[in-house]
């Protein structure tokens, strides 16, 4: 997420998308995607209960730049509600 953490390798990536600050499994919409050449772009809507309290709320856009069929580089802007 530009200007606010950027993680490397499959790890890493995991390990933030495991994060035990959230409780059960969020629900993910995807509104739109583009495909063109080996960029794929998602858009869409995410919310997660927070353990502390609360619940993200936020929608995004994922840009996937991809190689050989995997993800070489994955780019998130996201914005709160």
């Amino acid at each position: 997420m530009p200007g606010f953490f950027q993680l490397s390798g499959k790890e890493e990536f995991d390990n933030e998308i495991e994060n035990d600050a959230f409780e059960g499994n969020p629900t993910i919409r995807i509104l739109s995607m583009t495909e063109e050449n080996d960029i794929v772009v998602a858009e869409g809507s995410v919310q997660c209960k927070i353990k502390a309290g609360g619940l993200l709320d936020a929608l995004f856009c994922d840009v996937f730049q991809m190689g050989n069929g995997k993800i070489k580089q994955l780019t998130t802007y996201q914005i709160n509600k």
